[in-house]
């Protein structure tokens, strides 16, 4: 075992460790915070987005622990991080394929500003003025240009039916058979009384015959030759058209040369007028059967993708259950990769004898999220609403994401992971439980947690949609994100002296107090640029909150137990706490806008603080002594009570 710990590179692990970090959170901060922007451009309204990021964090809550506890059994903890980033970049790009069949490419409409009622691009094109709408603009353009007209006989065919086509084509067509007979004749063009007594049909189709020039059928042009053609498959069916238009072509030489009556020419164009509808019924039956011949497997899934597009642009209940679907089916699959991660660095330093490196890897996550979201805000905000293959300027956040995600997945294969564990898993849950729930203060924490994780799931989903709400684009939510995360590097440094000053129930206090005051002026505020300044207190709100409960004498008994209780209470803040805070904002955002929604979380968190105080003044100080550095060693190697005798013999004396 030794010579296997003299070999480990432990500067290259770290630096693996912190390239995924780099990696991963970059991807996470393209895509995550502006998740919920997707749901409302797609037409989810606040309520269904409240209940997508609730399923979603309760499925993660469940599932990541199941996965990162079979990793460690197996030892597999490689594999499972690139199945699951692998399947969360599946995940996050079957959404822009979902929005291809909601939207098109005939319109554009920013995020920013235009479309704030949530609805999708299609549904909110139909409410512009004719004079703004591109889509009526080239309606009515087309409209203009594709009317033809029977008398004269120019223009497209976009108005007849088949048969006024295909007649129309028997009269102008040239074929090898026509063109070896030239028609040469000065006489008048024939009278339109006597076409109207052969039939309505051929009244329809308009022919002229120059009188100054000899009429020659090499003139004319087939104008339906996709139907004639024996490339279709049907050479009878072409063969029968060649034999009418042959006996057309004799009649008409016949009467231009005086030898049948206009009587006589009627009589024979009706009875090849029959001969045409009988023709026509063989070829739509013919083609119908031709084309049923030649669908396959490909062109059956093409119907059925057609069917599920009208269907989701006209069932608001099925996209919302689609994109829960995908939303839940992607989770369960992708949701270990931090949890596996973070675990499989902190027992390889564990194995080595290293701790002091663990946490370090977060940095480079910090300036992830300070970096990637301005980014790729800018991005979106300066470029054409259609970006190339009228890809929606909004699908570079997911672009981007897969991009960086590929790289943590490269990075995943190198990871560095603990030796085989010996024994077996071992969790120090329960302990971690009995120590927060039974102790007064912790319990207090917890519950504080709790509140502030609905509060803060407020914040995450509905804070952008109040700036687009106001007419903001992507940049100040970009910058928004990027202020928040720049915050929290120099309160990692400021936090411990103010828990040292204050105490940790002080810092608590400041910190709830000071998140009530950052939701209420999100409430009055009324300029999308206006909100940056405010998310400078992240800092105080969020880092200098889970520094002093942290540092809670109680939290700090051991290396695996202390593990175990911030798991604890990060499924109170970002689990419980987040999935509650998504139902409750989202149907308040519903029902009665994000003024009410954060007026509300104001006035939770203002009570709560004075709440908070007032119970832990009045709670006893304690007053033991703990031997901690002992219990650590003791803690940490064994999963016996035996390493709590000594705690024990001093409370019993």
């Amino acid at each position: 075992m030794a010579g296997k710990m003299d070999s480990i590179n432990i500067s290259r692990a770290s630096s693996t460790t912190n390239l995924f970090y780099l990696f991963f959170h970059g991807g996470k901060a393209a895509i995550v915070p502006f998740l919920t922007l997707f749901f409302r451009l797609v037409g989810l309204n606040a309520f269904e987005v409240g209940t997508v990021i609730a399923v979603k964090t309760l499925t993660s809550l469940v599932w990541a622990p199941l996965w990162a506890k079979c990793a460690t059994a197996y030892s597999r903890h490689r594999l499972v991080l690139v199945m699951s980033l692998f399947m969360m970049i599946m995940t996050y790009l079957a959404f822009p394929a979902l929005y291809t069949q909601l939207s098109s490419s005939e319109h554009c409409l920013q995020v920013s500003s235009s479309n704030h009622s949530g609805l999708p691009l299609d549904d909110a094109s139909a409410a512009l003025p004719d004079t703004v709408n591109p889509t009526t603009q080239m309606s009515a353009a087309t409209s203009g240009t594709s009317s033809f007209s029977p008398s004269t006989g120019s223009g497209n065919n976009f108005g007849q039916t088949t048969a006024q086509r295909i007649q129309q084509s028997m009269l102008e067509s040239t074929t090898p058979r026509i063109q070896e007979s030239t028609l040469e004749s000065t006489t008048p063009r024939i009278p339109e009384s006597t076409l109207e007594a052969a039939t309505p049909r051929i009244q329809e189709t308009t022919f002229e015959i120059n009188t100054a020039q000899p009429w020659s059928a090499s003139e004319t042009k087939l104008t339906d030759a996709s139907v004639l053609s024996p490339r279709n498959g049907e050479p009878i069916l072409y063969e029968t058209f060649l034999g009418i238009l042959h006996k057309l072509n004799i009649t008409l030489q016949e009467y231009f040369n005086a030898k049948i009556t206009p009587q006589e020419l009627a009589d024979l164009l009706l009875s090849n007028d029959q001969n045409l509808q009988i023709t026509e019924e063989q070829v739509k039956r013919s083609a119908d059967d031709h084309a049923m011949n030649r669908r396959d497997w490909m062109s059956q899934l093409t119907d059925k993708l057609h069917t599920v597009q009208s269907s989701l642009k006209n069932d608001r209940l099925l996209l919302f259950l689609i994109i829960l679907g995908i939303t839940v089916g992607g989770e369960i699959f992708s949701c270990p990769v931090e949890k596996v991660a973070d675990d499989s660095w902190f027992d390889f330093l564990n194995r080595i004898d290293d701790l002091e490196r663990y946490g370090q890897q977060r940095f480079w996550g910090s300036i992830a999220f300070v970096v990637i979201p301005i980014v790729v805000t800018v991005a979106v905000d300066y470029t054409p609403c259609f970006l190339f293959y009228n890809v929606h300027h909004f699908m570079i956040h997911f672009y981007l994401f897969a991009v960086l995600a590929g790289g943590a997945m490269i990075a995943a294969c190198c990871y560095p992971v603990p030796p085989p564990a010996n024994g077996k898993y071992a969790s120090k849950i329960t302990k971690g439980l009995h120590i927060i729930c039974c102790d007064a203060r912790g319990f207090l924490f917890s519950v504080t947690l709790l509140l502030t994780g609905m509060v803060y799931a407020s914040h995450h989903n509905f804070l952008f949609w109040r700036i687009q709400d106001l007419g903001g684009g992507e940049t100040p939510m970009g910058l928004c994100v990027s202020f928040s995360a720049f915050a929290e590097i120099p309160m990692l440094i400021l936090s411990g002296r103010l828990v040292k000053k204050l105490g940790q129930s002080w810092v608590v206090c400041i910190s709830v107090f000071t998140l009530s005051v950052r939701v209420l002026y999100y409430a009055f505020i009324s300029q999308p640029w206006a909100f940056i300044p405010m998310e400078l207190t992240h800092g105080i709100t969020h880092t200098a909150l889970w520094f002093a409960i942290l540092s809670y004498d109680d939290f700090n008994v051991g290396a695996a137990i202390d593990r175990s209780i911030r798991s604890i209470l990060s499924s109170f803040y970002f689990g419980v706490g987040f999935s509650a805070g998504s139902l409750v904002s989202g149907y308040i955002y519903y029902t009665f806008g994000s003024s009410v929604l954060f007026w509300g979380c104001s006035a939770v968190t203002i009570g709560w603080c004075l709440l908070f105080s007032v119970i832990q003044k009045c709670l006893p100080q304690k007053e033991k002594v703990r031997y901690i550095k002992l219990l650590r060693s003791d803690s940490d190697n064994s999963d016996d009570e035996e390493d709590d005798w000594l705690e024990m013999a001093l409370k019993k004396s």
